[in-house]
């Protein structure tokens, strides 16, 4: 399904069609929702994003300044902290890095969010603010583009040194004296300096682009550009820089590497990012020749099929209709393996999330019609909800940012998915009804005590029982044989990735630090964007 084009003027309702999650004007729309939606979005950019136009979480160890921000948000409406309350947000606290997957989706629900003030009729006000918020997370986007020096390497995350870091901000160069890389064995991020050649200099940026990094990074391509491809509004430079951008990332993807596979994320020191192994052929980071890795196939297709849509480069256009579709049927890899994230109680939700923000982007911006139903079964069938399993899969873990995809999957094949798609929306939806309010701190949970993990039973807080199983979980942590409902989950600063067996803290929260509610963002404003 290739997304519309040509945005109306704001203050004009252009868009009459019900979306996923109903607007105002539409039957089942729930201001109180919205409402609450806004007090993110505030949250977000006043704080979160003060550092850098990106996701960071925001660490406030003093009890008044907490206390000054959650006066902020419940006593105004307005957007900029200072203003409001006469101080910046960098004498209360430090800043975590900005990191691409979190970033990525952030600017995506920015966005949604643009693009739904602008084609409903909201005040021009609220979608000029929209908008600067927006492009000012596709400048530091774009800056992640650039700072590694190498056209096609992108920063996994950015850090500014000029404001106060959670975080120690030394660097160590590229490469030795003797011209090696360093550190001598590849890890899965390391600090680097500008190398752009000084544009950057009060940033830092960490390489070893990881699989949902790059992912985070592809949906803020494919979907920003989706909006704004055809407004008048935006920076003409802005959108030549974000299709370069977009080209050379995608380009670097084509490349066939030493051990003779494409689909290797590049890193700026010439090898393969860690984690940066996306071909169908690799297990992990290893390859295995005829694997038919149907989770890299599905996001493989969702990455690179956002990058050729923004980039509109018809050797990008061609790798990926001719090669990878045509040629390697990348899209039936994925209808009939993609299920091999499920790996039961001990399954990987990153490895989910991943998936399914894949499959979403694949949906989105691969075209042809094979490859759609294709993508669209594999969605349904594969990753939300397998015939033949039906237990611990996403149609029950009441994940909105889930359901939203399936319900989006859905469509167009047919009235007889009507009531499995209001299902999900429906679950979706009280998701986010439960999603802890703005200011969201990392306040600590722990529904279950060691009394009754030992009974094998336990009263979640807020009086639902559920079975323990024991410490069986990924990375043995403690799971429930049914999901927990968000009400009373353990928080965390992306609940889409996150076990929703979990009933305890698997790190205690201290109150301290502000997430960002990146997670309740996406899915709302996604949910306003997609039609039904």
């Amino acid at each position: 399904m290739m997304p519309p084009a040509g945005p109306p003027p704001c203050g004009s309702n252009k868009n009459e069609l019900r979306t996923l999650i109903p607007g105002p004007g539409q039957d089942g729309f729930d201001a109180t929702l919205a409402a609450s939606a806004r007090l993110h979005d505030r949250q977000f950019h006043a704080l979160n994003a003060f550092a850098t136009g990106l996701n960071a979480e925001f660490i406030v160890t003093d009890p008044l300044a907490r206390a000054q921000i959650e006066a902020f948000l419940s006593g105004g409406d307005g957007w900029d902290f200072e203003a409001a309350t006469g101080r910046s947000p960098s004498t209360l606290g430090t800043w975590t890095k900005s990191a691409g997957l979190y970033a990525g989706v952030g600017i995506a629900a920015d966005a949604f969010r643009y693009g739904v003030l602008r084609d409903s009729g909201a005040d021009c006000a609220e979608v000029e603010t929209a908008r600067a918020q927006l492009i000012r997370g596709l400048e530091a986007m774009d800056t992640a583009a650039r700072i590694p020096g190498v056209p096609g390497v992108m920063a996994r995350s950015l850090l500014r040194t000029d404001l106060p870091a959670a975080m120690p901000l030394d660097t160590i160069p590229l490469f030795d004296g003797n011209g090696m890389p360093l550190p001598a064995m590849k890890n899965n991020g390391t600090w680097r300096a500008d190398n752009s050649g000084g544009q950057y200099a009060q940033l830092i940026w960490e390489d070893s682009m990881s699989k949902d990094m790059i992912v985070g990074w592809a949906m803020a391509f494919g979907v920003s550009f989706e909006v704004l491809a055809e407004d008048a509004t935006f920076p003409a430079d802005l959108k030549a820089r974000l299709k370069e951008d977009a080209t050379r990332v995608g380009r670097a993807l084509m490349k066939v590497g030493a051990e003779g596979y494409d689909l290797e994320i590049p890193d700026a020191d010439g090898r393969v990012t860690f984690n940066g192994y996306l071909n169908e052929n690799a297990i992990d980071r290893f390859y295995l020749a005829g694997a038919d890795n149907g989770v890299h196939s599905i996001m493989s297709l969702g990455i690179v099929g956002a990058l050729s849509y923004v980039s509109d480069d018809a050797e990008l256009d061609a790798y990926l209709s001719d090669t990878l579709v045509a040629q390697r049927r990348l899209d039936r890899s994925a209808d009939v393996n993609a299920h091999l994230v499920d790996m039961g109680t001990v399954s990987n939700y990153s490895g989910y999330n991943m998936a399914l923000t894949g499959a979403f982007l694949a949906q989105r911006y691969v075209p042809g019609d094979t490859a759609g139903r294709l993508i669209r079964r594999a969605i349904r069938d594969e990753l939300y909800a397998r015939p033949e399993q039906p237990m611990r899969q996403p149609k029950e873990t009441k994940q909105t940012f889930f359901d939203v995809i399936y319900a989006h999957a859905t469509q167009p094949d047919g009235e007889a998915l009507n009531d499995a798609r209001a299902a999900a929306m429906a679950q979706g939806l009280e998701t986010l009804r439960e999603f802890p309010a703005a200011p969201f701190w990392d306040a600590p949970r722990n529904n279950c005590d060691d009394d009754e993990v030992r009974a094998m039973s336990c009263v979640l807080d807020d009086g639902t029982m559920v079975g323990v199983l024991g410490d069986v979980g990924r990375n043995d942590a403690l799971v429930a044989d049914k999901p927990v409902p968000m009400r009373v989950r353990p928080r965390s600063n992306y609940y889409w990735r996150s076990n929703p067996y979990a009933p305890n803290d698997s790190s205690p929260g201290s109150g301290t630090a502000l997430y960002s509610g990146v997670d309740f963002r996406i899915a709302y404003w996604m949910g306003r964007w997609l039609k039904q």
